[in-house]
């Protein structure tokens, strides 16, 4: 066996011996070559970035599955029976019911409605109501060509406004002091103006990177842009919040755009600093950052001309790509500048090549560990987090060809480093401190390895708090005004965002619910509603609309009370006249043939907790509660069936599968990463040792979580994987020195002290770049972005304060058991 390891052993360093040509060839020739062919891949990967784009559609989280599949299917075919338009949501405050407010207001609505992107609005002066004319009624429809100009009038506006529950919540508050605008957007509108010669460059944008130019059709971002520009000219009158999934992508758009620009420069400025506080030299800082920012581009150029497009996950990406890439140029040059002091000016080409050889070997494994962390978003079920985890490891290929193959070459040009220089940071500030840090290991022992366990105890006790949370407003921060805008509606019109349940005749017979005998068959569906729901003992309703409640509101101008007409005739005249009105508002409820209606619920809750932002886990069991107790309604009543549907309960569905993605991504993880360490140590007893670190940053970055209600998200969602996949990379480092300096120290002690005074700078600083690097999501616009990066930094602090002072208390207590052991494995043998 001894004489198999020693000729696999010498097998593979003449392997390496005969790659040296590669790293650094003699002939100066292949080095411009490679130069050369670098520069221009790098070019033409570099024009391919003009083509990434954001891509702001939420639903993108969703994974492609049965389920999903045919929730989206039943979506699309309710929808061509009841047209729900995307609408923005307008809540004009600071009282503009008064006589000097009411004409902005006014000209703002008919402003709004001219708009091309606009396909109808709904607002106090076009709102439809109900009026009693001696024993008959009327609807009646406001002239939006005119507006009250005195107080009586504005009066007589307010009392028409509020006769009619559907109205209010709708274009006047529940405190009669804001009003509401509902805009629709425009479906069939285009933006832009065609071009009848298109110049040669246009062509070239056009083939080259798949660019359109001239008149398009209109979308989502499109219709909130020109909404928006009208909003901001009538600021100076009164406060104005919006809402609604049009302005929710238009706002993440921007916003990924703004967090590309500002998390890079930042991000680079931060790596600079701390490569450069890790050598205090200009090579130890360019050289590593030329291979990191190499890396960034390719890899981004690669996206580019793949025509691939950056998700709320993926603007993660370019930050993650330099921080990820850090360590490995970093211990690349640790290793280059370790073994300079051994070789004179005129052997540089040595120096390379024997830095190379002994850093190569655990850098692969520390990359192919990575690469495992990342590979494990294979096993989940979202699409975009899968793609994420394939760039980020195709980014890492790309980080260590340049990092062996273009650094070993540029350093060639380098003289050998003046041996003063790194006497001189081998000995300062930092390299005193770890001194001081590395001594407390042994006598403290005990103490670390009792932090280890409470960790353990704390996550038992705080994990059921955790919280899953994909919501759209989540995105925003408490201080963004989409949030406030969100706020403010959920409190004062009764949410903003609805869901649909659709009832149908089980015959699917004509006019069946424009009869008596159909409306009381639904109005058990709306006695549902009115008497709320109760999750987890808050209230569940908001605002909602339906046929039912049209028709209570009409009885109530007649009689004074909120119920059926007797009179089936003056209902059925009731419903030909609101079929007559056009109101979009009234098609998205009512089918053709009277055969089918819809009841609209806004999602509400009165839990403190969410500020009446109901949470996706309390919409997921709303969304399973009405089901079933519906569907009971249904067959008790036997004339109807009952679907619950829309794309806010559809989104619901994401947080089910972030938990099952976050449990199989992280034992998916584990075992992978288990495996690699098992085959390069080839010891059960040192690859579980291994994942202490790892383990210890990703408990505690749970009990955090859990503590502080930070929620499980897309971003957050990540966290576990990574920190594993990055946070073993310094275990890696740590034991395979360890096993070196045992064979040549005396005690267990000093073979981890001399561990520790050769891996603990650049572990420390290799670690201090990952957090710097992901502190920079701290920048960011997007609340799952920031928690990503504050978590992610607190997990990476954790693994390596674990590596230093809790895996060395382990290894070195455990150490005699070990050694016992395999004494007596290798007796019995």
């Amino acid at each position: 066996r001894c004489n198999f390891f020693i000729a696999a052993k010498q097998k593979n360093e003449g392997v390496i011996m005969n790659l040296d040509w590669i790293y650094i060839p003699k002939n100066n020739k292949f080095n411009i070559i490679f130069f050369a062919i670098i520069t221009v891949i790098t070019i033409i990967l570099g024009i391919g970035i003009a083509n990434l784009e954001p891509d702001n559609d939420v639903t993108v989280l969703l994974p492609v599955n049965a389920e999903t599949e045919d929730e989206r299917e039943k979506i699309a075919r309710l929808n061509k029976e009841f047209p729900s338009d995307q609408v923005i949501f307008i809540s004009v405050l600071d009282n503009p019911f008064t006589p000097d407010k009411i004409k902005p207001l006014w000209e703002m609505c008919n402003e709004l409605e001219k708009l091309n992107a606009v396909k109808s609005t709904l607002h106090p002066f076009n709102a439809t109501y109900f009026n009693k004319i001696g024993t008959a009624f009327s609807i009646t429809k406001l002239n939006s060509r005119n507006y009250p100009k005195t107080q009586e009038e504005i009066n007589i506006l307010l009392k028409n406004l509020t006769s009619n529950r559907y109205l209010v919540g709708s274009v006047i508050s529940y405190d009669h002091n804001s009003a509401g605008v509902v805009v629709r957007m425009n479906y069939n509108a285009t933006i832009g103006k065609d071009i009848e010669n298109p110049s040669i460059f246009i062509k070239f944008f056009q083939k080259a990177f798949g660019k359109t130019f001239g008149k398009r059709k209109l979308e989502r971002t499109d219709f909130c842009g020109e909404v928006e520009s009208v909003i901001k000219k009538y600021d100076k009158h009164f406060k104005i919040y919006y809402a609604g999934v049009p302005v929710y992508e238009a706002k993440t758009k921007i916003y990924m755009l703004r967090d590309l620009i500002i998390l890079l420069g930042p991000a680079i400025l931060l790596m600079i600093f701390s490569l450069y506080m890790s050598f205090k030299t200009a090579r130890g800082t360019f050289l590593p950052m030329l291979a990191m920012c190499l890396s960034l581009i390719w890899t981004l150029g690669v996206l580019g001309w793949l025509r691939m497009k950056l998700t709320i996950v993926g603007i993660l990406m370019p930050p993650i790509i330099l921080t990820v890439g850090s360590s490995y140029t970093l211990h690349y040059l640790n290793s280059y500048y370790h073994n300079s002091p051994l070789f004179s000016d005129k052997s540089r080409r040595n120096l390379i090549i024997s830095s190379t050889r002994e850093i190569l070997p655990t850098i692969s494994m520390a990359s192919l560990t990575t690469i495992v962390g990342f590979a494990s978003f294979f096993t989940v079920s979202i699409r975009v987090i899968r793609e994420f985890g394939i760039i980020v490891i195709i980014s890492i290929f790309f980080t260590l060809f340049f990092t062996f193959f273009l650094l070993s070459k540029v350093l060639s040009y380098f003289k050998i480093p003046h041996n003063m220089k790194l006497e001189e940071v081998k000995n300062d500030k930092f390299a005193q401190i770890l001194k001081f840090l590395n001594e407390l290991v042994y006598p403290l022992r005990y103490l670390w390895l009792g932090i280890f366990f409470l960790c353990i105890i704390l996550f038992l006790i705080f994990i059921p708090r955790l919280k899953v949370e994909t919501n759209a407003a989540s995105f925003f921060k408490e201080s963004d005004n989409v949030k406030k805008s969100l706020l403010f509606l959920q409190e004062n019109f009764g949410g903003s965002t609805f869901y649909n349940i659709t009832i149908r005749s089980v015959e699917n017979k004509r006019n069946f619910f424009k009869s008596k005998e159909g409306l009381l068959s639904a109005k058990k569906i709306q006695e549902y509603f009115d008497k709320n729901v109760i999750i987890d003992g808050y209230t569940m309703i908001g605002w909602n609309i339906s046929p039912v409640k049209l028709v209570e509101d009409l009885n109530y101008v007649m009689t004074g009370e909120y119920a059926l007409p007797e009179d089936e005739g003056e209902i059925k005249r009731f419903f030909s006249f609101l079929k007559a009105s056009g109101d979009e508002g009234i098609k998205s409820i009512i089918n053709s043939d009277f055969s089918a209606i819809t009841f609209q619920v806004r999602a509400k809750t009165n839990n403190p907790q969410e500020k009446g932002l109901m949470s996706e886990q309390e919409l997921m069991k709303l969304s399973e509660k009405i089901k079933i107790e519906l569907a009971d309604i249904a067959k008790q009543d036997g004339s109807f069936t009952v679907e619950v549907w829309g794309e806010l309960l559809l989104l619901s569905k994401i947080s089910k599968y972030l938990i099952t993605d976050q449990v199989t991504n992280l034992v998916s993880t584990l075992i992978f990463v288990l495996t690699i360490v098992f085959i390069l140590f080839r010891s059960i007893y040192y690859s579980i040792f291994s994942i202490i670190p790892l383990s210890f940053g990703v408990l505690m970055n749970f009990t955090i979580m859990s503590i502080f209600r930070i929620p499980l998200d897309a971003g957050t969602v990540m966290i576990g994987a990574i920190a594993v996949g990055v946070g073993i990379d310094n275990s890696i480092h740590l034991i395979l020195n360890f096993r070196k300096s045992l064979k040549d120290s005396t005690t267990t002690k000093d073979a981890m002290l001399k561990t520790l005074h050769y891996t603990s700078r650049p572990m420390v600083f290799a670690s201090i770049a990952l957090m710097v690097g992901f502190l920079v999501f701290l920048l960011s616009s997007f609340k799952p972005v920031f928690y990503f990066g504050m978590l992610i930094s607190i997990s990476m602090f954790n693994c390596i304060f674990a590596t230093i002072f809790i895996l060395p208390s382990f290894l070195i207590v455990t150490e005699k058991i070990r050694m016992f052991v395999h004494k007596k494995e290798r007796f019995n043998k």
